[in-house]
């Protein structure tokens, strides 16, 4: 990601101009983060003026802002490329001042986004929308896709200033969201029968070209081959699996576990759709406590079925505030998912 958008006025209930933060204007991110979430953001390194200035510097990340006439930073969207880099990107850090709710904001800078998006290239970015309030549900409405929902991934000590939510001191949970903004290539999968049918719906209501393939029904002699980190903010394993073999299960549970010991009560297993062992790979991860997360379209080297794991400690969560008759339908699917795991 190299390349950016040209800096573009809006005018309107908002009257704000909307262009790209500067490295040394770090600290206005970090007073609007404040404004937002007071001391209790997600990533405890954006209240540290070193870190986040580097971090725009570095092109890793990708900061849209809305300034008032009076040049004060009143919104914020973000994009962030990943390590391994690729033609998609994530989304996030959806900020709006308190004292300039209500005004349009958050949509003025969801198109300079777009407009950033598009300038670096990307075919598209990932949105995770928070399930307390739709209020940044609403902003892709009509034009992303709600491909999935990941449970409690979200801390209990996470306040949303000046913004009701329910059951505040409990857990909640995020939406996938897939933003189109260039051609996706054609691309062969493997769906697991189980989320056959539900991942076809996704790809068609997301316009992806994909062939579903039968798999084989042996998988690599060789050991699989796992990414782990740790994620002790938010209490959450992320695991990759970049090949899978026969010792998937066992090489799963074990990390798990491990995580689990060191404070993890969530954990995410991202399975490669390209590979013919995935639709194995979810028989037996579902064996060892996984369900069905959601989609992720070109994520990493194509598309990745996300899975998720449950700790009894990450049971209570707050009750989802949803905006749109699919995502509620995501919501059934990811619920009756996991209550027939734990029923078998």
């Amino acid at each position: 990601m190299a390349e950016q958008a040209n800096a573009r006025r809006v005018t309107g209930p908002g009257d704000v101009t909307v262009r790209l933060l500067d490295p040394q204007e770090a600290p206005l991110l970090i007073e609007l983060i404040r404004h937002c979430y007071a001391e209790t953001y997600i990533d405890p390194t954006f209240y540290e003026e070193p870190s986040v200035r580097a971090l725009l510097a570095s092109g890793k990340l990708y900061s849209i802002g809305a300034f008032s006439v009076s040049g004060e930073l009143v919104g914020h969207m973000g994009i962030t490329s990943r390590p391994w880099g690729g033609a998609t990107a994530d989304a996030g850090m959806t900020l709006v001042d308190p004292s300039h709710r209500g005004k349009g904001i958050a949509r003025e800078v969801a198109v300079g986004l777009a407009q950033q998006s598009v300038a670096l290239g990307l075919i598209g970015v990932h949105d995770y929308p928070v399930t307390v309030h739709a209020a940044t549900q609403r902003l892709a409405k009509g034009f992303g896709v709600d491909t999935g929902l990941m449970l409690v991934n979200i801390p209990a000590d996470v306040a949303f200033q000046e913004m009701e939510t329910p059951a505040p001191g409990e857990r909640s949970s995020s939406l996938m969201r897939w933003l189109p903004f260039g051609r996706a290539p054609r691309r062969e999968v493997y769906l697991p029968d189980r989320y056959r049918e539900r991942l076809t719906s996704l790809y068609e209501a997301a316009a992806l070209p994909r062939s579903v393939c039968d798999a084989d029904a042996t998988v690599s002699a060789q050991p699989s081959e796992l990414e782990v980190i740790l994620d002790t903010r938010r209490k959450i394993a992320r695991i990759g699996v970049t090949r899978i073999g026969a010792d998937l299960d066992a090489r799963v549970k074990a990390e798990t576990g491990r995580a689990s010991d060191e404070g993890a009560i969530v954990g995410h297993v991202d399975l490669p759709l390209s590979d013919p062992g995935t639709p194995f790979a979810a028989v037996v991860l579902r064996a060892v406590g996984y369900s069905f997360a959601g989609l992720l379209p070109e994520y990493r080297d194509g598309d990745v079925l996300r899975m998720q794991w449950l700790s009894l400690e990450a049971q209570a969560s707050a009750a989802a505030v949803l905006s749109t008759d699919a995502t509620r339908a995501i919501e059934a699917f990811v619920l009756e998912d996991r209550a027939g795991l734990i029923a078998s």
